[in-house]
């Protein structure tokens, strides 16, 4: 016997209507004719199967119909936990240290002065060497944190990244290298020595066009917005194989006051295809602005046009993944400039948040039961969850909002509830940018 996916969703779009199941992520649409009749054969799943075999088929190949016996959301959570344990690619946030030259009023951090020891250092090294050697991971990411990681370019993240890098040649493994950073810092001979490290992927962020960036994102009140596009340039003039999340970091008003698209054009457009625009709304503001999410839209769409990587709204949802993020996996890591272990990079860096001791050796001993609480199950196992039609596009909490909400309040961190798109929208973007690809 068979019967409907529960994660079925027909949208319509245009003249025609987008189907996409969240189990398959297959997706496609009919006209609205084609569509009518698909609804009255789904009616009827046997008659469907005799009078039209091959249609019928085609529907259970993509996923739409499913036999009688098979648990959605099994197979869920299947999937979820084969990702988080068995990819045993080793992601590795290094915070080199938590100063930084900014003092962005909306930072969750504090910034104390002091940057990694040469011992912290040797313990870093050490710890890769035991994670290729004795653990066999299959490849290595670092990706640097802080702070502002390339204050300390030349003394930190040089050194450890080219010994990262000559070791996973040794062993034929990947290397990746990428930064999270404010990209003020950055000067010619950094990037030369940043190509002979593999790093190539960044993260930097604007937080409007000039006039409003300046306001918060400045240098002890020296304008950084030039330096910055300017930088962003020698990056993908002299990185063949960068890629440069652009982020944009917004509220109720930079969309309404900024002229974001001037400063799109700002980039040569021989840079573009390097770079995905993110925007992202800045945490404290909360709510949304009226029309926002069709300012976005536009931006996006304009972003499209000018050359920029593909980098819809579709990725504010998981739609193709099967974990919410990064950090819920088993071989990941983030390493304090103090030697200290920790697992969310969106929160401080308080004791309470300590997961694990680097020892000497090179070795992470974890506290077992604080990592069985925030991976030991998948962050959408709650009745909440569970029970919500949305779940394959969206997968729940995060692990650690997970930990620090109880049952009771989780409908206050539903991810449904903060953003500022729906699930169809999302699906539709998504059937978009696949219709551009083919």
């Amino acid at each position: 016997m068979n019967k409907l996916s529960q994660y079925n969703y027909m949208i319509p779009y245009e003249d025609r209507v987008v189907y996409y199941n969240g189990i398959s992520r297959y997706v496609f649409s009919l006209n609205k004719k084609e569509h009518e009749r698909i609804q009255e054969l789904l009616k009827n799943l046997v008659s469907f199967e005799a009078n039209y075999t091959s249609v019928f088929n085609r529907f259970k190949e993509w996923g739409f119909v499913i036999d009688e016996e098979v648990d959605e959301i099994d197979v869920l959570r299947f999937r979820n936990r084969k990702e988080i344990y068995s990819d045993r690619t080793y992601r590795l946030f290094i915070n080199p240290t938590l100063e930084c030259n900014f003092s962005c009023w909306y930072c969750y951090e504090k910034h104390p002065a002091g940057y990694m020891s040469d011992e912290t250092m040797e313990r870093i090294k050490k710890h890769i060497v035991y994670m290729i050697e004795q653990v066999k991971i299959d490849g290595l990411v670092l990706s640097w944190f802080g702070g502002e990681p390339l204050l300390y370019f030349d003394e930190i993240v040089y050194p450890i990244s080219i010994f990262a890098k000559q070791l996973c040649e040794k062993y034929r493994i990947p290397f990746k290298n990428g930064a999270t950073t404010n990209a003020s810092k950055i000067n010619p001979d950094m990037v030369r020595k940043m190509k002979e490290i593999d790093m190539d992927g960044f993260q930097i962020t604007l937080d409007g066009d000039e006039s409003r960036h300046n306001k918060i994102r400045n240098e002890n009140g020296r304008a950084t917005f030039r330096k910055i596009i300017e930088n962003i340039g020698l990056l993908c003039e002299h990185l063949p194989d960068v890629y440069i999340t652009l982020r944009i970091n917004y509220d109720n008003q930079t969309l309404e006051r900024s002229d974001m698209l001037s400063v799109f054009k700002m980039i040569p457009e021989q840079y573009r295809k390097n770079i995905g625009v993110d925007f992202q709304r800045v945490w404290q503001t909360g709510g949304s602005a009226t029309g926002e999410y069709q300012k976005r839209k536009t931006l996006y769409d304009s972003c499209s046009e000018l050359g920029y990587a593909p980098n819809g709204i579709s990725q504010a949802f998981m739609l193709g993944r099967n974990h919410k993020c990064y950090s819920d996996r088993r071989f990941y890591a983030e390493l304090n400039y103090d030697g200290k272990v920790y697992r969310c990079t969106a929160r401080g860096y308080d004791d309470k948040y300590v997961l694990g001791e680097l020892l000497e050796d090179g070795r992470i001993v974890w506290d077992e039961k604080k990592l069985a609480g925030l991976i030991g199950k998948a962050t959408f196992e709650n009745e909440m969850c569970l029970a919500c039609r949305y779940l394959p596009l969206c997968l729940g909490p995060c692990s650690q909002k997970r930990k620090e909400t109880p049952d009771e309040n989780l409908d206050c961190i539903c991810y449904l509830n903060d953003c500022e798109i729906s699930p169809e929208t999302a699906i539709i973007d998504y059937y978009k940018r696949k219709m551009d690809l083919i």
